[in-house]
């Protein structure tokens, strides 16, 4: 039986430059300078299965139809006319491995690799043919050089070759990720400009997207961000794509100017005399709590949550982390209540998952023990048909000690045509989801004994820092109820830990972003975030 299998691609190509320099790690769109024939290749998509060895996607391609059909895949990269090599050695590694699909019929082979100078016409191999054993079913690595002696500055191609074994009548899978074919350079690269954000631009998204154009030479490009001109205290780290946006939703800090520098660099050194850009992050009203996340290949929406005495049906496809704050769900401490949640499904062969995380203790976080409901069980199951309805239906007990007062439902919603990965995002509240939605609400939480004057009062709400961002001094507006003041920095080490003062004095610490935590006299904390200048 034929399996569909999809494909996602992305690229870089250095252009226009005096050396071959290609990573392909298959996970947005195809370069063009890659053609795969033989076999079948499936649609563009991301297929998320053991074969990938990194990310979503790979280069795939499966042959079927027993013994009398050839089992021959070959993957051509064509170094186009606009690049000129520089006729020294090239290295090129690459991930490979059979697909564990059907571990019935799972066949074996061989996997060649060659190059051509003359566009094709004959083919010198690089190492010896690698047997493609029935056991490859994890990721392994082949590494080769064409030597300098080569002298590659022509009509380059680079041929990837598995073939299956004959004789039966079982399909043979296979698939490659991970492809760098790099020629040795000879000078270290020039600056890199960078495009957006543009400089100086202000209202930035919480999640910016950091672009810059491709460098002849680059082997990867050298990322800083900070607070302060040359800074580097919110990321510091070597990119091998031309792009960057922050993993972690709302890592961040808003309405506070930040500095990037993009510095190309290969096995000769960096290049000299940069750029420096900045721009400024606009307001996130999802803080404290992380967000907004983002659907990775494609949103699918929460159709309708029902949970106490608050409804919202809701269909956006475009939107992939909606903010519903607005809609409030009043519950009583040790009361459970039900809850529908319904989702857009796609197809009969996926698996779906709803995850609910509710802050009971109000401290910004969603990761605390109790907070994460339907995270390893409760699959819902295929869809009926294409754009079939998908419901949970469950219920959601509130802790006899949640903390009054107003605080954050986070839904989450995720498929795939597997069981494994639907877990792995829905289980971290701060985790983009490949499809799927993200929706935020209010929660009020309320005590049915105490008098009504008493119900949903929250002291820590009302606790304030400033000035914000400051220099050496941060002021607490109410340390009533506050038993001790915790610093902790965005990497989670715990700095500090002082007695409750309506001003702290941490002008010892560098700049950057803090997370200053209040622990209540109650036993509850409250987290706010503090930038030093």
């Amino acid at each position: 039986m034929k399996k569909l299998l999809f494909l996602s691609f992305t690229a870089l190509s250095i252009m226009g430059s005096a050396q071959i320099l290609v990573t392909e790690s298959f996970e947005n769109a195809l370069d063009p300078a890659f053609v795969i024939s033989g076999g079948y290749t499936g649609t563009a998509g991301v297929y998320t299965g053991s074969a990938a060895c990194d990310g979503n996607g790979f280069i795939g391609a499966e042959v079927w139809g027993g013994g009398t059909s050839s089992r021959t895949v070959n993957l051509v990269y064509t170094k186009p006319s606009t690049l000129t090599a520089n006729g020294k050695k090239i290295d090129i590694t690459f991930s490979y491995s059979i697909l564990a699909y059907d571990t019935a019929s799972i066949i074996g082979g061989t996997l060649n690799v060659a190059y051509s100078t003359d566009g094709g016409t004959t083919y010198t191999p690089v190492g010896s043919p690698v047997t493609l054993a029935t056991t490859d079913t994890s990721c392994a690595t082949f590494t080769g050089t064409i030597p300098e002696s080569a002298n590659v500055n022509g009509n380059f191609k680079l041929r990837i070759q598995t073939l299956g074994t004959t004789g039966t009548t079982y399909d043979f899978y296979s698939f490659i990720d991970n492809i760098r074919i790099k020629q040795e350079v000879t000078a270290a690269p020039a600056c890199a400009t960078i495009s957006s954000p543009i400089s100086g631009a202000t209202g930035v998204s919480v999640r910016p997207k950091i672009t810059w154009g491709t460098v002849a030479g680059a082997e990867s490009y050298k990322l800083k961000i900070g607070t302060t001109s040359g800074g580097s205290n919110i990321y510091s780290g070597t990119i091998s794509d031309t792009s960057f946006t922050p993993t972690l939703a709302g890592a961040f800090p808003q309405n506070t100017p930040l500095y990037v520098t993009v510095t190309p660099t290969n096995s000769l050194g960096d290049a000299s005399g940069c750029q420096e850009i900045s721009f400024t992050i606009g307001t996130n009203a999802l803080l404290p709590y992380c967000g907004p996340l983002t659907s990775k290949l494609g949103t699918y929406s929460i159709s309708n949550i029902q949970f106490s005495n608050m409804t919202n049906p809701s269909t956006s496809t475009t939107v992939a982390h909606e903010n519903f704050t607005s809609k409030i769900a009043t519950v009583n401490r040790g009361t459970a209540y039900p809850i529908t949640l319904q989702g857009a499904g796609l197809g009969t062969n996926n698996r779906f998952g709803f995850t609910v995380f509710i802050d009971w203790n109000q401290n910004g976080s969603f990761t605390d023990a109790g907070e994460a409901y339907f995270v390893t069980s409760d699959f819902a199951g295929g869809a009926a048909a294409l754009g079939g309805t998908i419901t949970a239906n469950k219920s959601i007990p509130v802790p006899a000690n949640a903390t009054l007062g107003n605080t954050r439902m986070r839904v989450k919603y995720q498929f795939n045509d597997s069981t494994t990965s639907v877990r792995a995002e829905l289980s971290n509240p701060c985790a983009d989801v490949s499809e799927g939605q993200v929706e935020d609400y209010t929660i009020t939480v309320t005590d049915a004994s105490l008098a009504t004057s008493e119900v949903g009062v929250n002291k820590k709400a009302e606790i304030s820092i400033y000035p914000n961002p400051f220099k050496d001094i941060l002021h607490i507006s109410d340390t009533k109820g506050v038993k001790s003041v915790t610093v902790t920095d965005v990497a989670g080490r715990q700095l500090k830990t002082l007695k409750a003062s309506n001003e702290i004095n941490l002008s010892d610490l560098g700049s950057g972003l803090y997370l200053i935590g209040l622990q209540m006299e109650d036993g509850s904390v409250k987290t706010l975030k503090a930038i030093k200048k």
